[in-house]
Parts: structure tokens; C-alpha cells; sequence
């Protein structure tokens, strides 16, 4: 116990830069979050099994020269990775080329997943993935969970911070509304990259403020000197910002930057409480069944971008955010984009039918 609070560990796969970064960013804060120990999983593949767990082991000796005696493992299995973490972090790349959306790499890490959730087995630590396409790879590291409940979350607080920051420039440019970012809240709902929506946008910090959820709204509010599509250039603006960093980063990014991100987001789940945005399991039954009654959703489990709150570590939709007060045309855009994504998974599938996909290819029926 550290004042008051239970010991945790955490376990990460991917020892690339943002996996180095997290890995040195984690042992500087461990006392803050509450940790006892992080393990470091290196791939046991005869082929470069040694020169991995060389690279990995030479990583982990850097960071305790800073470290002093807080205890860091490294491990080829990940039953024993699974067995002691609370959460696994996926920060799995390789280098893709230059050009690609993230769209563009759906099916790329999805046979490195599934070995992941094999090698858990019937481990159930929350899984936080941070490997592009976000959404995706959520979705296959639940089917391929042996967990009938299995708790993946994925890192998409970025597409929040982005969108934040272009409102904020808005409000302060073209309204001549001058607030702090302190002052802004937003939703992003939907896929981490192209198809997202902005959202339930709040200005100021009065309880009984309403959440602005369209483009009429924002424009009488702020004296924006048109109403027309602000909130879908608002959305469209936040997922190229998002593509732009992606591909003059892609596939390690700004290390230190991302991973600080990525433990503002473990913070919560360590925690339990505070709200985030994240990737989590959306039953869309729920919010569009007044919309079109004959209206094809994606199967679920549906994994997108959402405002959560936590709640004992657990996730679940920010009550604020009113999903039945997004105008039709936006949810029916969501839905579009999301069907989409499945669409470019099942493709991803069809053509890869040797790769042992047996429980996706059952839940899609392919």
C-alpha cells in the first residue's frame, strides 16, 4: 500500500519508441499511480527471440538507472504477463510507409492480436490499445478474448485534446469569444480517424448550460458569422489534424508526448474515477432505434470513440452527452462510417482465410 491505495501492475507489449517512452514516463510517476511493478513482454519467435529480448532487456536496464529499485520484468510469456497486470498496454508498430491513413492499415495488426489474446488465455486484464486503427483492433481483441466479458478499452483522447483545441482557436478568432481552454468541453463519438463526430459541446461551467449539439446552436451562442456545417468542419478538421500527425509520425509518433497521453488515460482506469474519452463497447440499439426503423447497424460489439465517465475502473458513457439530442443527420453519419469500418474488416477477412480467423469469421458469418 502507498497512502492508502492497493498496488498495481501493468504489463506492455510493443517496446518501440512510445513503448520505451511509456515504459520510463510510468517508473518516474509509479508512486503517483499506485504501481508495485511494470513486466515487459518480448516475443518468444525463435527468429528473433534473442535479438528482442536483447533490445527489450537493454531498454528496461536504461530506465533503471533512474528507477533505483522499483521492480521492472521482462517476460517471453504472456500468460505470466497476463497473470500479474491489471492492464496490458498495446503499443505494437511497425514501420508502414509513408502516406497511409489509419483506414489504410485495418487488418495490419490483427494476427498480432490474436496471438496476444491467446497467450492471455483466460487471464482477463483490462487491455488499453494504442496501435492504430484503434477501433478495429479493439473489436479483434474481443472476439479473440476467451473472456465472455473481456474489458478493452482503446486510446483515442487525442481526437478530444484535437478538437478542443480547434474550437478553442474558433471561439477566440473567428467569434471573437475570448475563453480559455479550461472553459471547453466537447464529445467526439465514432471511429480514432476519419467519419468522427464533435459533439454535446459546452461552453463555460454553469450546471445549468446546455450541451450544443448543432450548428444553429453554436452560432446564435457565439456569433459565429454562419451557421453553415460548423460542426461538420469541426469534425472534418479535427480527423485531417489527426491524419496529418499520423502520417509525418507514423509509426512512432512524438514518443514522449503520446505517452503521456496514454497514462493520462491509464490514470483513470488505475484510479477508477475521472472522465475521459476513450474507445469502448457501444450497444448502438440503444441511441438509433427512433431514427430509421429499418436502419442497418454495425454487429456488436461495436467499438468507437466516446466520452466516458469511470466508475470503480470501469467505463461507462458520460450521462451528460444526450445521444437522442444529436440532430439524425449526424447519428446517421456515425452509423454510415462505423458500417464502413466493418466493411473494410470483413474485406480484410475474406482475403485471409488461411491466418486461423476462426471466431472472427463466425461473428461475421463469412
Amino acid at each position: 500500500m502507498i497512502g492508502g491505495k492497493r498496488l498495481k501492475s501493468i504489463g506492455i507489449i510493443g517496446m518501440g519508441r512510445i513503448g520505451e517512452a511509456l515504459l520510463a514516463n510510468l517508473v518516474d510517476e509509479y508512486e503517483d499511480l499506485g504501481l508495485e511493478s511494470i513486466y515487459v513482454y518480448y516475443r518468444e519467435h525463435r527468429e528473433s527471440r534473442q535479438q528482442d529480448e536483447a533490445r527489450v532487456k537493454g531498454v528496461i536496464d536504461q530506465v533503471r538507472t533512474s528507477s533505483g529499485k522499483f521492480p521492472i520484468y521482462s517476460t517471453s510469456n504472456l500468460d505470466e504477463l497476463g497473470k500479474n497486470s491489471e492492464i496490458v498496454v498495446v503499443t505494437i508498430g511497425r514501420k508502414e510507409g509513408g502516406g497511409k491513413r489509419r483506414e489504410d492499415l485495418t487488418g495490419q495488426y490483427f494476427h498480432d492480436i490474436k496471438l496476444i489474446m491467446d497467450g492471455l488465455g483466460n487471464n482477463n486484464p483490462t487491455i488499453f490499445m494504442a496501435t492504430n486503427p484503434v477501433t478495429p483492433n479493439c473489436l479483434v481483441a474481443h472476439l479473440c478474448s476467451e473472456n465472455e466479458n473481456p474489458r478493452i478499452i482503446g486510446f483515442t483522447r487525442l481526437d478530444y485534446l484535437r478538437a478542443k483545441h480547434i474550437l478553442w482557436e474558433w471561439l477566440n478568432n473567428e467569434s471573437n469569444c475570448h475563453i480559455g481552454p479550461e472553459d471547453l468541453d466537447l464529445s467526439v463519438l465514432g471511429p480514432h480517424g476519419y467519419g468522427l463526430i464533435v459533439t454535446g459541446i459546452k461552453i463555460g461551467h454553469g450546471q445549468n448550460d446546455k450541451l450544443i449539439y448543432s450548428n444553429e446552436q453554436l452560432s446564435s451562442r457565439f456569433l459565429f458569422g454562419s451557421t453553415e456545417n460548423l460542426l461538420e468542419r469541426l469534425s472534418k478538421e479535427t480527423s485531417e489534424y489527426g491524419e496529418r500527425v499520423y502520417q509525418v509520425t507514423s509509426p512512432d509518433g512524438t514518443p514522449v508526448f503520446f505517452a503521456n497521453q496514454i497514462i493520462e488515460s491509464l490514470k483513470n482506469i488505475l484510479e477508477g474515477s475521472g472522465k475521459d474519452t476513450v474507445a469502448v463497447n457501444v450497444n448502438l440499439e440503444n441511441y438509433v432505434e427512433d431514427i430509421n426503423g429499418n436502419l442497418e447497424i454495425p454487429r456488436q460489439p461495436t467499438y468507437m470513440s466516446a466520452p466516458v465517465t469511470y466508475r470503480n475502473g470501469v467505463p461507462y458513457i458520460d450521462p451528460n452527452l444526450k445521444m437522442r439530442d444529436i440532430p439524425h443527420q449526424y447519428m446517421l453519419s456515425l452509423i454510415n462510417t462505423l458500417r464502413q469500418e466493418e466493411g473494410r474488416i470483413k474485406d480484410y477477412l475474406r482475403n485471409h482465410r488461411t491466418n486461423g480467423y476462426i471466431k472472427m469469421m463466425k461473428h461475421f458469418d463469412l
